[in-house]
């Protein structure tokens, strides 16, 4: 992961440092809606081995943003730019695991699902054409919902329950588009809150600007 980063940040500087003039931001403009359809990293159980080693599927995610104000930073290189937007994030991951008891000659599965909901504000400035990179707040809450099956020779039960964890931290990102409606985007974040990671440490997708 730290790897990937310094990769990402070296691109980010080398790109900057040869940065093309941006008269006005393009993107996040006060009253543009946006859509990110990602795919990412599992969030963590904080169980299990490995912990996010029982993911029977990615974190996929869809965020909303609608742009708040724009172009209220002047700089003589690259116009008026910044921009701040505000909007809802949206995660899905099914998790599994299987195991035998150990007093008992029982058979035991248990799956989840988890879906973490949370408010985010964010701060957009472009260097480049067609490039957007941004960083913000989230906050809000994940639910979880499991249910644990137990089979042997003489019975067979099933539990189920549902909690909820707190979210909040900090994401960050960039997107490039290829036209004034589609683009791609990798967007990190990071939660501060609850036993385990509630969001994708990384992920990747497409972004939507209408």
């Amino acid at each position: 992961m730290r790897k990937v980063l310094l990769i990402i940040a070296s691109i980010f500087a080398v790109t900057c440092a040869n940065a093309s003039n941006v008269e006005k931001i393009q993107f996040a403009n006060a009253g543009s809606f946006s859509l990110g359809i990602m795919a990412g990293t599992p969030a963590s159980l904080g169980w299990g081995p490995n912990k996010s080693a029982n993911a029977k599927t990615p974190m996929f995610s869809v965020d909303a943003m609608i742009g708040l104000k724009d172009g209220f930073i002047h700089t003589n290189k690259f116009g008026d730019n910044g921009a701040i937007d505000l909007g809802l994030f949206l995660g899905y991951c099914l998790y599994g695991i299987d195991f035998e008891g150990i007093t008992t000659n029982a058979e035991m599965s248990s799956k989840w699902w988890r879906l973490p909901i949370a408010a985010r504000c964010g701060f957009n400035w472009e260097f480049v054409k067609n490039l957007d990179v941004y960083a913000g707040v989230q906050g809000g809450v994940a639910i979880y919902h499991g249910t644990t099956t137990s089979k042997s020779k003489n019975f067979e039960s099933k539990t189920s329950s549902t909690d909820t964890d707190g979210v909040f931290g900090l994401y960050s990102g960039a997107k490039w588009m290829f036209s004034d409606f589609f683009g791609v985007k990798v967007d990190f974040s990071k939660d501060w809150l609850g036993d385990s990671d509630d969001v994708p440490n990384m992920s990747a997708g497409i972004q939507l600007n209408f």
